[in-house]
């Protein structure tokens, strides 16, 4: 099997699906992930903001002690995918549209609410990247959260869904983006952004399935410190915050499901 994780940004798809992968290449299935939002914006230069957001606040260029750019943050996001990528044993794939902090965001608020109306899905460019790849298990984001990253390209992904004669309607699930999920509380449908579940194709529904992850845990954790400029940003210092968080989780929805630690999928079913 070929399975296709679509990541908003650089590490979503680890920190969100990182057991259930670890599981896949285990087991010899293919994954591929391709992170959509993983590109810098026109300017030559990061705003304060903009560097906080990255988690590049507190960190310097090279040696003359220069501030990083746009294009070297990015680079750094992108590369630290490609750790991943290699650590865990999985292909990946970039779209490089720019991050939300160079499409005009500019409050944590403004990244958190809903997208404005001159920043349109990007439904043409998330079509050509799949169009690239063999995708035989596709995995979308559900932007638990609201993130505008996330919910652009959830917006993008069920645009493609709902296409007449669409390939992937039969071969989607739907994961919990994490850490949102576990710091909002995520567990049911009725908790998503209203918008969410009107929006899918008619006559789709979504069905849970529980994947355990018990083993593969620490390898999750262990690919997770591949992307160093977030980490600490997400949890705090220290390896020990984001593993606290990612097995508390994990063990909510395991009991959740009646199984041990688990990550949750959401399964386009036609009805």
């Amino acid at each position: 099997m070929s399975s296709v994780f679509v990541s908003s940004h650089p590490d979503d798809a680890a920190l969100s699906c990182g057991g259930f992968i670890a599981g896949l290449r285990a087991r010899g299935e293919q994954v591929t992930i391709l992170s959509v939002f993983s590109g810098p914006g026109a300017l030559d230069y990061l705003t304060p903001f903009q560097r906080l957001a990255l988690g590049f606040g507190d960190r310097l260029g090279g040696p003359d002690d220069s501030l990083p750019t746009p294009a070297e943050v990015m680079a750094v996001r992108r590369s630290e995918d490609e750790a991943y990528a290699r650590f865990i044993g999985a292909s990946i794939a970039f779209v490089n549209l720019p991050d939300a902090v160079f499409r005009g965001y500019e409050s944590d608020a403004q990244l958190m609410g809903k997208p404005r109306p001159d920043d349109p899905a990007p439904i043409a460019e998330l079509r050509a990247a799949l169009a690239k790849l063999q995708v035989e298990r596709l995995y979308l984001p559900l932007s638990v959260g609201g993130h505008v990253d996330h919910r652009q390209t959830r917006r993008a992904a069920i645009a493609l869904l709902a296409a007449p004669g669409s390939p992937y309607l039969d071969r989607t699930l739907f994961y919990e983006d994490f850490p949102y999920a576990l710091t909002s509380g995520f567990e049911r449908l009725d908790q998503l952004d209203p918008e969410i579940l009107p929006s899918l194709p008619v006559g789709v529904t979504l069905i849970p399935e529980y994947v355990e992850i018990a083993d593969m845990i620490d390898r999750k954790l262990a690919a997770l410190r591949s992307y160093e400029s977030q980490i600490d940003r997400l949890f705090g210092p220290g390896d020990e915050p984001a593993a606290a968080a990612v097995r508390a989780r994990a063990a909510r929805v395991g009991e959740l499901g009646g199984i041990g630690p688990a990550e949750r999928y959401w399964r386009v079913t036609i009805s």
